[in-house]
């Protein structure tokens, strides 16, 4: 995925279809991924499409639990876990957010992405001003 598709973001959830050994194959690439961009984000890992075959509940998937990382049986098609999983990654993404980090960077972009509208509008019009007020010392 594009980095940008990790900006500001504050949790995870990494779905795989039980339905496609593929998309489980994925995960692990997926989330080194993820760790390159977002390291330790709280992430939720999430079997979806039980609703095809309740069996596939009983199959081991070892890779959440190598982790220690939260792991559920979901069907989006008929609403099973999905209420559960998306408020414990919310849950775990504020907590993180109000965490200290690390990360200098990650920081400063986080408290750039907060400034208003408003307060973006008046910084651009004050270093246009400046701009211009140098043009006209310089005779331009």
């Amino acid at each position: 995925m594009h980095s940008s598709y990790y900006y500001r973001a504050h949790a995870c959830i990494m779905v795989f279809d039980v339905t496609r050994k593929v998309t489980y194959k994925n995960l692990e690439k997926w989330y080194d991924e993820l760790q390159e961009h977002c390291k330790g984000i709280p992430t939720v890992v999430v079997a979806n499409k039980i609703d095809i075959d309740y069996k596939v509940t009983s199959k081991s998937f070892n890779f959440a639990a190598k982790r220690k990382l939260p792991f559920f049986f979901v069907s989006a098609s008929d609403g099973t876990n999905v209420v559960k999983i998306f408020n414990m990654a919310i849950m775990a993404g504020m907590r993180w957010k109000a965490a200290p980090k690390d990360d200098f960077y990650q920081e400063v972009l986080d408290l750039l992405g907060e400034i208003s509208m408003d307060t973006r509008k008046q910084l651009e019009d004050a270093v246009k001003a400046l701009e211009e007020g140098k043009d006209k010392e310089e005779g331009h």
